[in-house]
């Protein structure tokens, strides 16, 4: 089955290391940052952006039961849950779904429940509808099995997250995306998030370093 495929293509690794650009706009600001991530499997994310590639801003460390960062520009730091990420995606996330979308996998499993399956030249199509979360999603794999796009609707609270891979980039017979965009919209406003990743590879292990600066609020 298409299902047992994808499993078989999910990447393999302890750990990675990269570097990615990333745009944030909405109607009132546009922000370009460099970030440096690191990610252990299945326990952490680490981020440390900078502006102009230079001057670092932020810093961020995500485990399955919790989300820290700090920013330099206002001397502000939040130690917590995942509400800010859930208020920025407009759909409640948990670390493994966090993962999965910077990994090329779906973020919210297509297969549950009573999905439906099409394949046509190109692609397969696989769409979930209502259950109490969701109101409706789909999504779309390429004939390489690589996810090539995401979409999760509330239609009750007129939201939609839309993710799309263009690229991918192939370690050791495991395809991780390199060029990809998230749209999380709702009737008031629009979020979208573009990312570029300019390096990336497997490593045994990694430091994580992480500490809120002192003086911060």
């Amino acid at each position: 089955s298409l299902e047992k495929k994808l499993n078989t293509k999910k990447p393999d690794f302890k750990s990675l290391t990269g570097v990615m650009s990333a745009s944030y706009e909405t109607e009132d600001e546009s922000v370009n940052l460099r970030i440096n991530f690191r990610v252990k499997k299945d326990s952490a994310i680490w981020m440390s952006a900078k502006i102009a590639g230079l001057i670092p801003v932020a810093k961020a460390l995500i485990t399955p039961d919790q989300v820290s960062f700090y920013q330099k520009i206002n001397n502000e730091y939040f130690e917590g849950d995942y509400s800010l990420i859930n208020d920025l995606f407009g759909i409640p996330v948990n670390f493994n779904q966090l993962q999965n979308l910077l990994l090329g996998q779906p973020v919210i499993d297509p297969f549950q429940q009573k999905a439906r399956f099409s394949q046509d030249a190109a692609s397969y199509f696989v769409s979930r509808p209502y259950d109490q979360q969701l109101s409706y999603q789909s999504a779309w794999f390429k004939n390489s099995l690589q996810l090539n796009k995401q979409q999760i609707n509330q239609n009750t609270k007129n939201k939609q997250l839309l993710i799309n891979y263009d690229r991918y980039k192939s370690i050791d017979g495991n395809s991780y995306p390199i060029d990809f965009f998230i749209l999380a919209s709702n009737i008031d406003s629009q979020v979208r998030i573009g990312v570029k990743v300019k390096k990336i590879e497997k490593v045994d292990d990694i430091r994580l370093p992480f500490s809120i600066p002192d003086n911060y609020t």
